[in-house]
């Protein structure tokens, strides 16, 4: 299917100061499966959206909400789920690598752009939250 596209248009929860994004759970894939497919990846995000953290490590727990995993597996199914551990991040890490292009509310900007706008929005004293 991603062969067939000719843009991928995402929205994110927040921009972190590298130019990665803190998006909806799943956005990681769709990203990677477009790179592959040399398919460009849009974020539409205010500026509100931009932070001033960077992600300090994979480590998912310290970044991440998990909430209940009743939509992944109903817990009608009581025998399969005492057998089992779901995890159901919120969200996704998408590196800056996957994405072509920022739009917001200025304009469109690259990935690595996304520093110069958080001098431009941000006092250096904010950086440290």
């Amino acid at each position: 299917m991603m062969s067939r596209v000719n843009k991928v248009i995402i929205g994110t929860h927040t921009v972190m100061a590298n130019g990665g994004l803190k998006a909806i759970n799943g956005s990681h894939g769709i990203a990677l499966a477009a790179k592959h497919h040399s398919v460009p990846v849009i974020v539409c995000a205010s500026l509100f959206k931009l932070s001033p953290q960077f992600l300090v490590s994979s480590d998912q727990s310290a970044f991440n909400r998990f909430v209940s995993p009743e939509e992944v597996l109903s817990f009608s199914e009581g025998d399969l789920v005492s057998k089992v551990h779901i995890p159901n991040p919120v969200f996704d890490y998408v590196p800056p690598e996957l994405v072509t292009l920022f739009i917001s509310n200025i304009g469109g900007n690259a990935p690595s752009y996304v520093y110069r706008l958080l001098s431009e929005l941000y006092h250096p004293d904010d950086h440290d939250l």
